[in-house]
């Protein structure tokens, strides 16, 4: 009976896993511009979560940026969805650290949820087909990375 009354108050969240097809978006940048994540899709895509707040995060944030820019020519876009519930933070945060990728603002934590994101940074490489192929948890380890993403992109 519990059981039968938790599951009807929360409903059931979708879980996302290595091989499940990625869940599509639409968020805001920080412009207030609209993007959804299947519009890049085609591409290579690294899907991060992150705060403004999250030292870890605040770490990864070069690193991200010279991998982006590595790879601008090929098919491989980065996304990074901010969970900070403070857009201004945001902004000012950016307006200190250039960044060649493209940040959204998901201030409501909705797209968070519904990637069943339990800390930050984490990280979803996505290929061309929009299937999750690897989950990372924490900051991005650079060099495992960059073998999986080469994987991905022959593909």
């Amino acid at each position: 009976m519990v059981f039968f009354l938790t599951t009807s108050i929360y409903p059931k969240q979708t879980q996302i896993s290595e091989n499940s097809p990625a869940l599509d978006f639409t968020l805001p940048d920080i412009k207030g511009k609209q993007y959804s994540l299947s519009s890049f899709k085609g591409n290579v895509i690294l899907l991060n979560f992150w705060a403004t707040w999250c030292p870890p995060c605040r770490y990864e944030v070069p690193m991200l940026d010279k991998i982006q820019k590595e790879y601008k020519d090929k098919k491989f876009k980065i996304v990074a969805v901010s969970l900070d519930s403070d857009i201004n933070a945001l902004r000012d945060y950016l307006k200190n650290v250039n960044v060649s990728f493209l940040v959204l603002s998901d201030k409501k934590g909705s797209v968070g949820y519904a990637y069943n994101i339990l800390a930050i940074p984490t990280s979803f490489l996505i290929d061309k087909k929009f299937v999750v192929r690897k989950i990372y948890l924490g900051i991005l380890p650079e060099k495992e990375f960059k073998k999986d993403l080469e994987k991905w992109l022959k593909d």
